[in-house]
């Protein structure tokens, strides 16, 4: 059996569009697909271990039509049954898990691609413990987790009229630039004290800080350009000593990759990372923003099953 786990809302009502259009195909597996809506942030992360209990054995895969926090809620729904394959039809407004795991196709192709898919790809997604949580508290996630002025853009992106229209007309990714403009000035940089794999660098002056399972962020940015999905390490950038106006500059590069060339950004490798602020400071972990103080971040230690569609 296939659970189908739809985010009706995301993507400015996008998730109801893509369920929608691929309503016909569904509706001829009846017999061996089951489609559950959320109706709340945080459902699909209830709703997906309840199915998979309720079904057990049946479950051949969990499909999610959604965002990337979609995505994000379903894997920490089924933290404790890694061997469930997930597959993802994009739905949001960034859609970045898709450019990280190359999936190219789209739509009913994409569905029919999922349901003939036989063998999952492994996928190493991150685990993140914020402050002095206990160890149980841990969570996943699939994309990225960045501290600073990319937070308090996710921040005010996620709430700003402005997104809605930009999602309505597939530019999703705009969003971003123009809160990217508009926290320019709001913003204070912050010091961070930044332990990769036992060593220990403080960066005055930081204007980000972020840490991805694979390169792309904020709806197809190349954040991390070099970056290769791996069981081994994370790769990180830190943006730092740089005036307001470079920072234009160096956003208007990143959909590209080549601000890594920028003095001021500095890139790290590195399967432990330990991240501390002095004043607390916002994150954003696959888009949903909150604040902390400290962050302890490392590879998961066995790979999620992802049906992984390139073509």
């Amino acid at each position: 059996m296939y659970v189908i786990i739809i985010n009706p809302t995301a993507g400015a009502g996008r998730g109801k569009k893509v369920y929608e259009k691929l309503q016909k195909h569904i509706s001829s597996r009846t017999s061996d697909c089951r489609s559950f809506f959320t109706k709340y942030e945080g459902h699909a992360e209830e709703l997906a271990p309840q199915i998979v209990s309720m079904h057990k054995d049946k479950v051949e895969a969990v499909l999610v039509i959604g965002g990337d926090g979609t995505m994000h809620e379903v894997l920490n729904g089924l933290k404790q049954h890694p061997h469930i394959p997930i597959g993802f039809i994009p739905a949001g407004s960034g859609n970045d898990f898709v450019r990280g795991i190359q999936s190219k196709a789209r739509g009913s192709t994409l569905f029919k691609k999922l349901l003939s898919a036989r063998k999952p790809q492994a996928y190493w997604a991150g685990v993140y413990r914020m402050d002095k949580r206990k160890k149980h508290h841990s969570r996943l996630f699939v994309n990225s987790i960045g501290f600073g002025f990319d937070a308090e853009v996710v921040k005010r992106a996620n709430v700003a009229a402005y997104k809605k229209l930009f999602n309505s007309l597939h530019i999703g990714s705009f969003a971003y630039i123009v809160a990217v403009v508009e926290m320019l000035f709001r913003y204070e940089l912050k010091t961070l004290d930044v332990e990769v794999d036992g060593e220990v660098q403080t960066f005055e002056n930081v204007w980000m800080a972020a840490v991805g399972v694979h390169g792309y962020y904020g709806g197809g940015m190349k954040i991390m350009p070099d970056a290769k999905m791996n069981r081994n390490h994370f790769s990180m950038i830190i943006i730092h000593d740089v005036s307001k106006w470079k920072i234009l500059a160096l956003f208007g590069t990143v959909f590209f990759g080549v601000h890594k060339y920028f003095q001021g950004v500095t890139m790290k490798e590195g399967s432990c990372i330990n991240i501390k602020s002095y004043t607390p400071i916002s994150y954003q972990v696959d888009g949903q923003p909150s604040s902390c103080e400290q962050c302890m971040i490392h590879k998961e230690s066995q790979p999620r099953k992802v049906l992984q569609i390139k073509k």
